[in-house]
């Protein structure tokens, strides 16, 4: 991690704590921490379910979701990159491509279950004859997969009790990762799951305690007040695109990420300008001593040349043996950073003010 920070006791654990309980109006804080609960209730649920053939006999699958529903796929793309049996692509948009036929599978992942762009897709794919997964708590969704005899995964959503679908991501990845795991797309083992969730309860008492030694608040101390490049590799990339959506959305905090190797190949030159800005920003290493030893010493590297353009610089290693512990682990000290970072930010995270005002003024 960087340097700590003196805050004058701004941020010692009882102010903070009582930050929390003036904020948190919706009970995110402990919403998070049932990450560990969801996981564990989405696999035990998918025990023994099946799917027709025709999902099964494919050769790419396409998950259609946004934000928050399309976060499990991105995580289990790179997580299972070099095991996924079939390629599998995530498309956050109304548009289908051109490629998708009889012989893709569409996921169609939309937690409340009424996302519009979700919804297109849906009737691009019965009107084509698309083999169909409908992902939902319910909806329009839901009700669209019985009128066309889709098959569903209908799930409950009452351990996410604050009710945000970017908080219900171990119902995300797990029911996904259950589904390609039934229909064969990937080899997995039951206990990598159950060792993934075994390894959350023991990560969730030390990540929920908001004081300093615990690794997701020293990750939103040391970035407090200022925009955070999030940068990783290999089976850690989907992490980071899911830390910068919950720093958007959670900490109401402006946030991005790149992938190292590619990012070496532009990002530093863009450093360089408007350089008054510096001083505002962040930079989150993601790292992993599973990554290929080049991709090791290309986050060494640019730590230091960040650090000599005079931009701060934090770096993070999840815990966990396997690339899917790893995962696992920093989907919830990543989560419990941006719920921090909020609270830094004297933000309630839960509401999402200015992405309801867009949609109502879509429906206008």
């Amino acid at each position: 991690m960087s340097d700590s920070i003196d805050t004058g006791g701004l941020f010692e654990k009882q102010a903070v704590e009582t930050r929390m309980a003036r904020l948190d109006q919706s009970g995110m804080h402990g919403s998070i921490g049932s990450i560990p609960d969801q996981m564990e209730a989405a696999w035990e649920e998918m025990a023994g379910r099946t799917f027709p053939d025709a999902c099964r006999n494919v050769n790419h699958v396409v998950v259609a979701g946004m934000g928050g529903s399309a976060l499990g796929a991105h995580l289990i793309q790179d997580v299972f990159r070099d095991r996924l049996r079939v390629p599998v692509t995530v498309v956050s948009d109304y548009a289908a491509p051109s490629w998708i036929d009889e012989r893709t599978l569409i996921v169609l992942s939309s937690y409340s279950g009424g996302t519009e762009e979700v919804m297109a897709m849906a009737e691009y794919g019965v009107t084509r004859g698309i083999p169909m997964i409908a992902l939902t708590t319910g909806g329009d969704l839901e009700a669209f997969a019985g009128r066309h005899g889709l098959p569903a995964v209908v799930f409950s959503s009452e351990l996410n009790t604050c009710g945000q679908p970017r908080i219900g991501l171990g119902y995300a990845v797990t029911y996904l990762l259950a589904m390609f795991r039934q229909l064969g797309f990937v080899e997995l083992a039951g206990t990598e799951v159950t060792g993934a969730i075994m390894l959350l309860r023991e990560a969730y008492p030390v990540y929920a305690d908001p004081e300093e030694g615990n690794p997701a608040y020293d990750l939103a101390l040391s970035t407090r007040g200022k925009s955070i490049l999030i940068m990783a590799s290999e089976h850690l990339t989907g992490n980071a695109h899911i830390m910068a959506n919950q720093w958007n959305e959670n900490a109401k905090n402006l946030a991005a990420w790149f992938a190292i190797p590619e990012l070496n190949h532009h990002l530093l030159e863009g450093m360089t300008h408007p350089g008054e800005y510096r001083d505002g920003l962040a930079a989150v290493l993601i790292h992993s001593d599973l990554y290929d030893p080049r991709n090791r010493r290309r986050h060494e590297i640019t730590r230091t040349l960040l650090k000599e353009q005079g931009i701060a610089t934090s770096v993070i290693a999840p815990r966990g043996e396997t690339a899917l512990e790893q995962a696992c682990d920093l989907l919830l000290l990543g989560t419990y950073a941006s719920f921090y970072q909020a609270v830094m930010n004297d933000m309630d995270p839960s509401p999402i003010p200015w992405v309801n005002q867009f949609k109502r003024r879509m429906a206008e």
